[in-house]
């Protein structure tokens, strides 16, 4: 399968502040849209993993502001797979204007896998397929 290139979308009015520019509490929501999006494409959408039982919670989220983002701009997210462990995988994100010229943020993310009563799962043990399909999507630096 072909890597995962990109996620476009274009900034809306009410995602922005007075300024025009986007409120930083959507960039969360970007980043969400963008990883549920690659898993889907690499056939693994989260609705399986619900499915299965399981849930992938955020762990934590870095954001660095770059550039301001305003109403009307159409920004591409390039997403990227950085480490899976048995139990939590991480992603880089690079936010680009349109014409993937610009960089206008830096992001990461990491998340782990959890049963239904939040308990941590172990990918690995519980679901060996799963667990090296998201391996083979590490990209080495």
């Amino acid at each position: 399968m072909e890597k995962y290139k990109f996620y476009e979308r274009s900034i809306n009015y009410y995602e922005t502040d007075k300024m025009s520019v986007v409120h930083h509490s959507n960039y969360a929501r970007f980043l969400e849209e963008c990883r549920v999006d690659m898993l889907r494409y690499y056939e693994m959408p989260l609705e399986m993993f619900e499915e299965k039982g399981y849930v992938i919670p955020v762990l934590d989220l870095y954001s660095e502001f770059k550039e301001s983002i305003k109403f009307g701009e159409t920004v591409k997210i390039v997403p990227r797979i950085d480490k899976v462990t048995p139990v939590k995988f991480f992603i880089s994100y690079m936010i680009y204007d349109e014409t993937m010229t610009r960089v206008k943020h830096i992001a990461k993310s990491s998340h782990c896998f959890l049963n239904a009563d939040f308990k941590p799962v172990s990918l690995k043990k519980v679901e060996p397929e799963l667990y090296n399909r998201f391996l083979s999507l590490v990209e080495a630096e």
